[in-house]
């Protein structure tokens, strides 16, 4: 297959994104792909590819790098191990995270899989306390909102018990 951006040497590189749905491919030349600025010579980790961190190393500045105080872990030890080394780092790191982990996920909070009964119950919880907060902030218009919330919530949990909804 010929290289799609020059049509005359042969495709050695081949790119494929998805975005919503809709996947683009792309088969390049190594001369290309070099000048648009992928490097096709020196192996590219998979974090350094989704952090879209493809400065090599000796390029960046080693007294500017972000080190976690709890495991003393680099940003570029991440880039290398493609592991984080302690919970922390997901706090210390998170400038450079949060943008990779909503990609991925579509959310940074993580929510898992539950019961739909728990779902429910664990909303309720979180409703409730936004309502403190509100009330505690005197933000009495959001406070009654969350109310709202909150009885349309308790009304379903009670009705899903009724039915007899063991899951």
């Amino acid at each position: 297959m010929k290289c799609e951006v020059c049509n005359s040497a042969e495709a050695s590189v081949h790119f494929k994104q998805v975005v919503d749905g809709v996947v683009r491919e792309l088969y390049v030349c190594q001369g290309c792909a070099a000048k648009n600025g992928f490097d096709v010579q020196s192996p590219m980790a998979l974090t350094d590819f989704l952090f879209g961190m493809g400065v090599p190393e000796n390029q960046l500045d080693p007294s500017s790098e972000k080190t976690c105080p709890s495991c003393n872990m680099t940003l570029g030890q991440f880039r290398k191990l493609s592991r984080l080394g302690c919970a922390r780092c997901y706090e210390t790191f998170s400038e450079q995270l949060e943008p990779v982990l909503h990609a991925m996920h579509r959310s940074t909070k993580h929510v898992g899989k539950m019961p739909a009964g728990e779902k429910l119950t664990s909303e309720i919880v979180a409703m409730q306390r936004a309502m403190e907060k509100a009330v505690s902030c005197e933000d009495f218009e959001e406070a009654a909102k969350l109310r709202d919330v909150l009885h349309t919530l308790k009304a379903d949990s009670v009705q899903g018990n009724e039915g007899g909804n063991d899951q």
